[in-house]
């Protein structure tokens, strides 16, 4: 009987010694596998000055793939600036834009226009931009100076400014060293491409006595074009800044501010530290003249998007002058750009 219970009994252990028996095997299995994995990725840890990591090639790609997850922004710490700086403390002003739109017409539409109040009006305008000569040479009034009455680049008419009011603000755009007719009228004086030498005395004489007349004539501010040496001329930015600073001077005697047109392309060049030969910096100008209006591509007027990159590369180059940027649009009516924003 003693026999029996003990055959029971040894027949009920065997489950559980088979039991144990797998989980050992599969105990040491499981370590020789960690022990082996630990040796064999040895070869893929790499020690960088940012600590330990595993470079496994055949993971790389789902890697790569896995987003980071965002680092949380580094928020300053929320404090009153009156109680840290003293209850006196008052935070500087910055200089907002102004919404000042004008309309971009030539001069000899001046007298074609019927009723200004209702065109300023229709066209959501403050003032008017008025091209009173071009890149030929041709005056867009009856001037008195002497090149121009010798070379017969002057109209038989000057524009009546009255009409539109003191309220407006007027501005001339005048053409300056681009003068084809000058140049194959008076050789000495051309470049090449239809511009006249910026370095000749006699040439920036002829556009400072220009720019003052239109300002005897009643305009509150020039827009000088091609004011510097052609696109890829030679010439000494010096010459440049002395001519524009001494033409600011004579201006602000009368009351006119002077600002200068620009090109898109300008823009990029002085972001990029790569300023063309023909022109100085923008930032050199900063405390000679008062707007740096830019023309812009026609797809660029088009574009809202492309306009507010262009103000980013102007804020970059000017700094907190950046207002004095003027974006001008040339197109045919205000939807399409026809108008200038001052800012």
């Amino acid at each position: 009987m003693a026999r029996q219970r003990e055959k029971i009994y040894r027949k009920r252990r065997r489950p559980l010694r088979a039991l144990l028996r797998v989980l050992g095997v599969l105990a040491i299995t499981v370590c020789v596998l960690v022990v082996v994995v630990f040796f064999w990725f040895q070869r893929y840890i790499v020690h960088t000055p940012e600590g330990v990591r595993l470079d496994v090639p055949f993971l790389r790609g789902i890697l790569a793939e896995i987003p980071e997850w965002p680092e949380e922004p580094d928020y300053p710490p929320e404090d009153d600036s009156a109680e840290v700086m003293g209850p006196g403390y008052q935070p500087p002003e910055e200089a907002e834009p102004t919404d000042f739109r004008s309309l971009w017409i030539t001069g000899a539409d001046l007298e074609t226009v019927p009723d200004w109040e209702m065109a300023l009006a229709g066209f959501h305008v403050d003032g008017i931009l008025v091209a009173m000569s071009d890149a030929t040479g041709q005056l867009q009034w009856h001037s008195q100076v002497p090149l121009a009455i010798s070379y017969g680049l002057r109209s038989e008419e000057t524009p009546d400014l009255s009409a539109m009011g003191d309220e407006v603000h007027r501005a001339a755009l005048l053409f300056g060293f681009q003068n084809r007719l000058l140049a194959e009228r008076n050789p000495p004086l051309a470049l090449r491409d239809g511009w006249v030498d910026p370095d000749d005395p006699e040439v920036r004489r002829y556009v400072a006595e220009l720019a003052r007349e239109l300002g005897q004539l009643g305009f509150d501010e020039i827009v000088l074009a091609d004011w510097a040496y052609p696109p890829g001329g030679r010439g000494d930015a010096a010459v440049i800044i002395e001519f524009l600073r001494y033409l600011a001077r004579a201006l602000a005697a009368m009351g006119v501010e002077l600002s200068i047109l620009t090109q898109e392309a300008d823009w990029w060049y002085d972001l990029q530290g790569e300023t063309p030969i023909y022109r100085p910096e923008f930032g050199a100008l900063m405390d000679v003249v008062s707007r740096f209006y830019c023309l812009l591509e026609p797809e660029t007027a088009m574009d809202p998007d492309r306009i507010d990159g262009l103000q980013a590369v102007a804020r970059s180059v000017l700094g907190r002058g950046y207002y004095r940027f003027v974006p001008v649009g040339a197109g045919s009516g205000p939807e399409e750009g026809n108008w200038v924003v001052l800012q």
